[in-house]
This record gives C-alpha cells, sequence and structure tokens, in this order.
C-alpha cells in the first residue's frame, strides 16, 4: 500500500488543523523538488502530523483522491493560499497608508516583504512592509490590537514595529524598522567568522529574546533568515511583528511561519508557542551555527572546518542538547540561563549543561589563572614524591571535616534552644494568636540574654544567628546589639569560621550604618580568617568577599571592589552545577559596582543574569529577586526605559508590601520610585513614596546612614520641583552633611548632594559661582569613571548658567561635553534629551525659540513634564528673549 493511502490517526484538532494549513502553505512556497525533503522532516520528528501533512499534499494534486471530510477545508485553504501567492506583487509607487513600497524584497509563507519609504513628506525613512496572505477579518483585528503592543518592544537587537494597517482588498500588513547587513547564514558564507565572533552573535540573539520575554512576547520562529548581522557587527532579529502575546487570549491565532527544522516537538505537536519553544529555536539555531544543519539532522552532521580546533565542543554540545530537549521542562529555564552557559565558555567556567569532572575543572581553573596553575605546577614538581601533597590534602580533609562537624553541632544546638525559647516567649504572651513572626523574634532577642546568662557561648551563638535573621529583614539597628558580643570577642577564635560569620554579619551592620571604616575593617579580618583555613571553602569565600566589596565601593576603591566582586562571582559560579541563591547575588553585587561606575549595558547583562538564576530557582519573588528586579529599573531609567523601569518598581513594591512588609530594601524601591516620579511629574505619589522611605531607612538602618541621606535628597528634589526653594536647600543641606561626612567629598553620592546644593543656592540667591561649579568638576574628574554621570549633570548645569550670561560658546563646549558624557555612558532618555535641547539653544542665534531648540525642547516636555524644573528653565529663557 502507498504511503499515502494510510489514514492517519488522532483527532485533528481546530490547533492542529492552524498547524497543518500553515506547514502546507509552506510547502507549496517551495520548489517541487524541496518539498519531499520538507516533509520527510516534519516526518521525522511529528509522524502523526507528516502522515496528515502528507495526506494533504497528495490530495491538493489528486482532487479525485479519498481525504477524510474534516480535513477537506484545509486543501481548499491551501490551494486559495497558493493562488494568492501567484498573484502579481504589488507594483513599486503602491501606497499603503503613509507607505509607498518601493520593490519587492522577499517571498515566504507568511506572504511577501517589500521595501518602502515614508510618502508623506513628515520625514525620510526607508522601511520594510510585510503584507500577510490572509484576508481574515478576525487576523485584521488582531494584528491591528497586538501592534500596539509589540510597538513597546525596544531593544538595539529587535527590528521596531513601526506601524500596521489593511490594504483595499482586506489584508493585514505590519511596518517594520528597514535593517541593512546580511541575513545570518549570508554573513557565515561571506564573512566566514571565527566561533568566538559566532558565539557573541548569538549571545546578542538570545540577548534580545530575553528582552521581549521580560514584556511577556515570544518569537515563535527563530531561525537564520530571521536574524540579520549589521554593518557594524550587530544582529537584529527580524519578524517580531508576527509572535504571540502570552498573556493574551484570542480565538484566533496569529499565523506563524513554521520552519520545522527549528520550531519545538511541542509546536509541531499542534500546542500554543511558549518561550520555552523559543528557547528550542535558539538551541537548534546554535546546532546550525556549528554544524550547518538543524538537530534532528544529527545523525549525518559534519562540523564546520572552524570548529573543529574548538577545544569546549563537547560543552558546546551539552548546550545544545539541553535547549533542544524534546521535553520543555528539561530546557533551559530561560533564555538568559542559557545565554549565561554560552558565556562560560568564553569565560573558561565550567558550564551547566553537563557535570564536569574534577580534572576538567582544575584545567579550566588554570586557563583562567595561567600564572598561579604556572607556579603551583613548578611547586608540584619540586615536591617529593608527593608526600607533602598527600599530607596537605589530609589535612584540608579533616579540617573540612571538623568544620563540618562543628557547625553541624552548632545548627542542631541553636535549632534546639531556639525552639525553646520561640516556645517559652509565646506561651508567656497574652495574645499568642495574634503574635506575628517579627514580634515572635524581638521578644526572643529581648530575653535571651537573660534566660541563657549562664552559658555565655550559646549566649553568643544564640544572638549571633537571630542577628542573621534581622539581617536577612534588613533590620540592621536590631541586629547590631545581638552580633557585636560574638564578633568583638576574641572567644571565637576556638571556632574561626563561626566567628568570620559573626564577623561578616557585623561588617554589614556597620556598612549599612554609615560606619564604612570600621565595617571594613571587620571584613577583612573574616577574610583573612577564611584564608588561613586548609581548603578553599568557595560559598565562604564568595560570601565574604562580596561583603567586602561592597564596603570597598563605597569607599572609592573601585578597582579593589571590582577584584573582590568579579573573585566572588567566579568562586560562586564553581560551587555547583546548578543555580543557587549564592550565584545570583554574586550577580548582583557585581551589576551594582558597576551601575554606580557608569557601566551600564555591563550592569543590564549582570542584573539580568541575576534575574534569571532567581527565575530558574523558582524563586521569582524571593526578596534578593525582588531587589535584582528594583536595580534593574535602575539601569533601564538610565537608559531611557522610564516607563518600564516604573512598572518594575511598583511591582515590587506590591510584592514587598503583601509579602514581607516594611524594610530597607523596600525603602530603597520608594525611594528609585519617588524620584522617577518626581522627575515625571506625579509629586504626590512621589511625596508619599519618598516619605515612607526616610521613615523606614530611618528606624531600620539609621538617620545619620548613606540610605537616609539619599532618601532626603529625593525629598529635596521633590520640594524643588514644587518650587519650595527653601525646603529643597534644608534637605539637600541634610543629605550632604551626611554623605560628605562618612564617604568623603569626592564620592559619586557626594559629589551629587553638593551639586545640588550649589543649584537651589543659585535659585534662591540669583547669582552663579562659576569657582564653586569649576571646583566641583575638578573634583569629579579626580574620583574616576565612577562620578561620570554627576560630571554630566555639571556639565549640563554649568551650560545654563553660561547661557544666562550671556555666553553662547562657553555654554555650547559645556553642552556638548555634557552629551558626550553621557553618550558615552550608554544614558538614553530625558538626560541625552536635555543635553540636545542645551545644545540646539546654545547654538541657534534665536536661543530657546529656534526653530530645532523649541522642537527638542518640546521633546524634553513630554520625557519629563512640562513643569519640571529643567523644562521650566527654557520657558523662563524664551519670555526673557535670550
Amino acid at each position: 500500500m502507498d504511503r499515502t493511502d494510510r489514514k492517519p490517526t488522532g483527532r485533528l484538532t481546530p490547533t492542529r488543523r492552524r498547524l497543518l494549513d500553515r506547514l502546507l502553505d509552506d510547502l507549496f512556497d517551495r520548489p517541487e523538488n524541496e518539498r519531499e525533503a520538507a516533509l520527510a522532516q516534519v516526518r521525522q520528528r511529528a509522524p502523526r502530523l507528516g502522515a496528515w501533512l502528507e495526506r494533504l499534499l497528495a490530495a491538493s494534486t489528486e482532487p479525485g483522491g479519498l481525504l477524510d471530510e474534516s480535513a477537506r477545508p484545509l486543501v481548499a485553504d491551501a490551494l486559495d493560499a497558493k493562488t494568492r501567492g501567484s498573484e502579481p506583487a504589488l507594483e513599486p509607487g503602491t501606497r499603503l497608508g503613509p507607505w509607498r513600497l518601493t520593490e519587492l524584497v522577499g517571498t515566504g509563507g507568511m506572504g511577501e516583504v517589500y521595501r518602502a519609504e515614508r510618502a508623506d513628506g513628515t520625514f525620510r525613512m526607508q522601511v520594510a512592509v510585510k503584507l500577510i496572505r490572509s484576508h481574515s477579518d478576525d487576523l485584521a483585528r488582531l494584528l491591528t490590537y497586538e501592534r500596539q503592543t509589540l510597538a513597546m518592544l525596544n531593544h538595539p537587537g529587535i527590528a521596531r514595529l513601526l506601524d500596521g494597517g489593511v490594504t483595499e482588498d482586506g489584508r493585514p500588513y505590519l511596518v517594520m524598522d528597514w535593517v541593512e547587513g546580511e541575513t545570518l547564514d549570508e554573513w557565515i558564507e561571506n564573512q566566514r567568522p571565527e566561533p568566538a565572533e559566532i558565539l557573541r552573535i548569538f549571545r546578542e540573539a538570545c540577548e534580545a529574546v530575553a528582552a521581549a520575554h521580560r514584556e511577556l512576547v515570544v518569537h515563535g520562529d527563530i531561525k537564520p533568515a530571521n536574524l540579520k548581522v549589521t554593518d557594524s557587527g550587530r544582529v537584529c532579529l527580524l519578524d517580531f511583528g508576527v509572535a504571540r502575546l502570552l498573556d493574551r487570549d484570542f480565538q484566533t491565532d496569529l499565523p506563524a511561519a513554521v520552519t520545522p527544522g527549528f520550531a519545538a516537538p511541542e509546536v509541531l505537536e499542534g500546542q500554543s508557542v511558549s518561550t520555552a519553544a523559543d528557547i528550542y529555536g535558539l538551541g537548534a539555531l546554535l546546532h546550525w551555527l556549528v554544524y550547518g544543519c538543524s538537530p534532528e539532522r544529527r545523525a549525518d552532521r559534519r562540523v564546520a572546518a572552524r570548529w573543529r580546533g574548538y577545544r569546549r565542543r563537547r560543552d558546546l554540545d551539552a548546550i545544545v542538547a539541553r535547549a533542544t530537549d524534546a521535553d520543555p521542562a528539561m530546557r533551559y529555564a530561560t533564555v538568559n540561563a542559557l545565554a549565561l552557559d554560552v558565556g562560560r565558555l568564553r569565560e573558561d567556567l565550567p558550564v551547566r549543561a553537563r557535570r564536569v569532572g574534577l580534572v576538567e575543572r582544575t584545567i579550566l581553573w588554570s586557563r583562567r589563572h595561567v600564572v598561579g596553575a604556572a607556579l603551583g605546577a613548578l611547586a608540584v614538581v619540586l615536591l617529593v614524591g608527593g608526600v607533602s601533597a598527600v599530607a596537605w590534602q589530609a589535612r584540608v580533609a579533616a579540617v573540612e571535616r571538623d568544620l563540618a562537624r562543628a557547625e553541624a553541632a552548632r545548627s542542631n544546638a541553636l535549632r534546639e534552644h531556639l525552639t525553646l525559647l520561640f516556645r517559652e516567649v509565646g506561651s508567656l504572651s497574652e495574645d499568642t494568636e495574634n503574635l506575628t513572626a517579627r514580634e515572635l523574634l524581638d521578644r526572643t532577642a529581648d530575653v535571651a540574654g537573660e534566660w541563657l546568662a549562664n552559658d555565655p557561648d550559646l549566649r553568643q551563638q544564640v544572638n549571633a544567628v537571630l542577628g542573621e535573621i534581622m539581617i536577612a529583614l534588613n533590620d540592621y539597628s536590631a541586629a547590631e546589639p545581638l552580633l557585636a558580643d560574638f564578633a568583638e570577642s576574641d572567644e571565637g577564635t576556638n571556632n574561626p569560621l563561626l566567628h568570620s560569620i559573626a564577623l561578616l554579619d557585623m561588617a554589614q551592620v556597620h556598612h549599612r550604618k554609615g560606619r564604612v571604616q570600621p565595617g571594613l575593617a571587620a571584613a577583612e579580618k573574616a577574610v583573612a580568617i577564611l584564608e588561613s583555613l586548609p581548603g578553599t571553602h568557595p560559598a565562604r569565600m564568595s560570601d565574604a568577599l562580596q561583603i567586602r566589596g561592597r564596603i570597598r565601593r563605597d569607599l572609592g576603591q573601585w578597582e579593589g571592589a571590582l577584584s573582590d566582586l568579579e573573585r566572588a562571582r567566579e568562586l560562586a559560579l564553581d560551587v555547583s552545577a546548578g543555580p543557587r541563591p549564592l550565584m545570583a547575588r554574586a550577580e548582583n553585587n557585581l551589576a551594582t559596582t558597576l551601575l554606580i561606575g557608569g557601566r551600564l549595558e555591563a550592569a543590564a547583562q549582570h542584573f539580568e543574569a541575576a534575574e534569571a538564576l532567581w527565575l530558574a530557582l523558582d524563586r521569582g519573588d524571593a526578596s534578593d529577586a525582588l531587589s535584582v528586579t528594583a536595580n534593574l529599573a535602575s539601569v533601564l531609567d538610565r537608559l531611557g526605559r522610564t516607563e518600564e523601569a516604573e512598572q518594575r518598581l511598583k511591582r515590587v513594591i506590591e510584592i514587598r508590601k503583601e509579602q514581607y512588609g516594611p524594610s530597607g530594601a523596600m525603602a530603597a524601591a520608594r525611594l528609585n520610585l519617588g524620584r522617577l516620579l518626581v522627575v515625571r511629574g506625579a509629586l504626590d505619589e512621589a511625596e508619599t513614596n519618598l516619605r515612607r522611605s526616610s521613615e523606614v531607612f530611618a528606624r531600620f538602618i539609621g538617620d545619620e546612614t548613606p540610605d537616609y541621606a539619599a532618601a532626603q535628597l529625593g525629598l529635596g528634589e521633590l520640594a524643588e520641583a514644587r518650587g519650595d526653594l527653601e525646603r529643597a536647600r534644608e534637605r539637600y543641606l541634610r543629605s550632604r552633611e551626611i554623605m560628605t561626612g562618612l564617604l568623603g567629598e569626592r564620592h559619586p553620592y557626594s559629589l551629587q548632594t553638593r551639586l545640588s546644593v550649589l543649584n537651589v543656592r543659585r535659585r534662591l540667591e540669583g547669582e552663579f559661582d562659576p569657582e564653586a561649579y569649576a571646583t566641583l568638576a575638578a573634583d569629579a574628574e579626580a574620583a574616576g569613571g565612577a562620578a561620570r554621570s554627576v560630571l554630566s549633570s555639571i556639565t549640563c548645569d554649568r551650560a545654563r548658567f553660561e547661557m544666562e550670561r550671556g555666553r553662547r560658546e562657553a555654554a555650547l563646549a559645556q553642552a556638548r561635553q555634557c552629551l558626550e558624557l553621557r553618550e558615552s555612558l550608554g544614558l538614553g532618555g530625558w538626560r541625552i534629551t536635555e543635553a540636545r535641547a542645551l545644545i540646539a539653544a546654545a547654538d541657534s542665534p534665536a536661543g530657546p525659540s529656534g526653530e530645532g531648540s523649541s522642537e527638542v525642547i518640546e521633546r524634553l516636555a513630554q520625557e519629563m513634564n512640562p513643569d519640571h524644573p529643567a523644562v521650566t528653565w527654557f520657558g523662563r529663557r524664551l519670555s526673557s528673549g535670550s
């Protein structure tokens, strides 16, 4: 019996019918000599679907053949699509809304793609117009609705959706960025890149997909033809105009080109497209980049010549295998997790896709530490017979065993005693049913010292554990008296590991309460204890280095801070083959330091890595994970994605309010949101957040700390936005007093407060002090890269004052320096527009009223708000005629 005579089994569901329709449409778009190969791919990966497709294809060419009635509409639809596909292309010059088609550049299963240009004379712009091969009213409605959301995708690696509509004959069309460059397959063929460059391009593609996933948008058709490499060497992902939105529920699916070699198995079975399908598509793309074919052809694959000398092929294969696992649950949890593993190839770190033995880990370590490995090898050669090495390993094992036993015994004893204490405190409470967990902790801490007075060692350890819990709750004021006894005594030397933990906890208390030098001393003592122990203790050392790195950062020791935090990240990645909270915290701490140092793109990458790790751990709402989300929001705000930042911060605050209550972390999120809302003009909402932030910082951390000073700075910005300059000056002076007293005159936080004081003083007194601003600028330049963001604000403010004095050339020089600094930092949004508005105003003979400057000033008013002092300054200049 011929294969096409076998009737497929299984129910032809509506979803499967739509998928078959698209696959059949795709087959008709192929030359006849290619159809059998494409059909074979579907049969191999989805036999039931392949059987249906085979019969449909045969029936379309043999109308008299036998065919199940349920499938006849599919043949009619497919033949209709084929007929439509053979219609003449639209002529150059055809108008679609404000766009004029210039040439046909491609056809496919979805329809045709044209190059087009703006036709209404508003501005000059080239675009790509995708004409969808469908006359469905439902489809037109769906595309009209979804393009509003898809247009919000804003990432340099995604071709933006700009517009859309319906042609006169009822076919939907989408208008997208025109991307100059070569498709990925053309780029591979023409440029013949090396593996490192290919993996860089692949990671950029991952970053673009991850950005879309954060907006709940999936691509659904990742393949080489949908990626272009621009002349600048950056990859751009096309065709997000036909993506699905995960949070939309329509009866009609968007038509999506289904490419069998790159589509996930669940998609070929007619299931809905999800982020897991995109992860499969990226894995299939990586397989194609290495072997030149899609994953289902593993049996006859041949590695390209460029990859034959690549020393981590085994790890690369493991990454591909995990990303393309048939079970979506077994794939990488997020695209960021996949990108992280690819990044480990470049950094000579073990990948998470497979277990790595001791020998391989040693080899990778030696590649990362060439000097250390060479010295280690020399030491081994000098050892006689290896006896010393064996003795050393035995000592290491013994010490680690003793430490483990001590920690286990401590845990058991503390658990028993804390349980008894909790029980006793609960029994003495008048209202046990309404006693909260926090009240239980507070009362236990109050009575622990009295009840354990006869056992000082146990009392210290119980208090230390309670102190750790208070730190986890961001209540550093309550933690301090509990930790001080153990951390500052010499009795802990009998148990050095526990003593180091207490010292690190105390270092965090000192740090958050503004006593930075004592905090550094405690952290360095803890690190020294850990370094003195035999063995590596990577988890403990990573935690210690993260604490010391954060403190060094606030002391302005940027190189030392980065060194500590990069080493901490490396140790955290080496601890385990799977994601761990320690890894996520290491990524977050490094990212925060890069953010303060002005390296925004690098900071965003590490924040996204931390976010991916928390999601992989299924702890996206954990307190530390919410801190990562809030930190990432700060980066997005600086990059100009203010609305996204605002929504992220509001989500963090809502979850913290429901699950955790007041804390220092909640105050930090409210502070960032409040300052953002001041810029946007939502002053009442800003005041609520800023006042609560100040109150919580004072309660949980203290009112002589950098956090409290930052809240005072935000309240000063609010007062200035409302025109209450005396109140603003009062807030700024308080903030400056705390910051400079704790961190010194040249710390970026101190520089910002000094600038705010100068600006409000100038507005109150009406005089510009050029020497004060010059001194401030010199201090910012001396502070180095970490102060470049503040320096950009100084130069923009100096540009304003030079314009007020009628010195346009000096103003123009300062404004250009401001723009240059902000562009070099990767800043976006109103920060860039502000600098451009100053340049336009200074460069135009008409000043702010000039044609070019008025347009950019209007844009600034939209990005900030019309009543913001930075905007109203232009209005005052305009009304004064200068």
